[in-house]
């Protein structure tokens, strides 16, 4: 794989590029692009990969068509002219990409094998936050156990979203008691690690421009295995 380097210094994998899609490796702690209500002068990942884009005019979602949350790590796609934006767009709402990540959560997760359908919506007094809501939006996520540690009384756990909805795996382990280590918005528990241990690591898809089948995939950071190794 190849890497390029920007004036932030920050280094970005290409994991797969043709004419019309790019997909990098998002490291954690840095936004996809500028939401309206961040006031930061922090460039974001669109900011260090939009001269591979081709796009005339600079925008903050040119080319963005489905998004991670900042601490989160791992495949993200972008389309590198409007057309492609377009038509990936279309796969993303119709759910024909199939989205792949790794999280280590708080607690014992049984049964091996679950399915969170719990509804989803924006928080009344925080509007940031997302909060399991009668009223809100349908949200699906599957899981799949990977293994326990007793001693430190956590899950490892494979989970394909079925829906996109904000902040949804983070939202859904939370609601059935296993909040994401390292998740200083959904859990108050204290731990070692400095960021979230969520990890976004596949995703596959038929191509929209030449119906191939096309996987993305995305090794867990260095900063989790060590974490993960710790816990062995």
């Amino acid at each position: 794989m190849k890497n390029y380097q920007r004036k932030s210094q920050i280094k970005l994998k290409v994991l797969y590029e043709d004419i019309n899609m790019l997909s990098v490796e998002k490291p954690a702690g840095i936004l996809v692009y500028k939401p309206l209500h961040y006031q930061g002068k922090t460039s974001t990942l669109h900011d260090l990969v939009f001269d591979k884009l081709n796009f005339r005019i600079k925008g903050e979602r040119n080319g963005i068509v489905h998004r991670l949350d900042k601490e989160t790590s791992g495949v993200l796609l972008l389309a590198k002219n409007k057309e492609a934006e377009k038509k990936l767009k279309e796969i993303f709402k119709k759910r024909l990409i199939k989205k792949y990540y790794t999280a280590l959560v708080w607690g014992r997760v049984e049964p091996i094998k679950g399915k969170i359908t719990i509804p989803l919506g924006r928080g009344a007094k925080d509007r940031l936050k997302v909060v399991p809501k009668a009223s809100g939006k349908p949200a699906k996520t599957l899981y799949s156990v990977l293994g326990y540690y007793p001693k430190q009384n956590v899950s490892l756990l494979d989970i394909e979203l079925k829906t996109g909805r904000m902040h949804q795996i983070r939202v859904h382990l939370a609601a059935i008691g296993h909040p994401i280590v390292g998740d200083s918005k959904y859990s108050n528990r204290k731990t070692t690690i400095d960021r979230q241990f969520l990890h976004a690591k596949k995703l596959e898809f038929v191509s929209p421009f030449d119906g191939k089948l096309i996987t993305i995939n995305s090794n867990l950071p260095g900063e989790l295995k060590t974490f993960l190794n710790k816990l062995s």
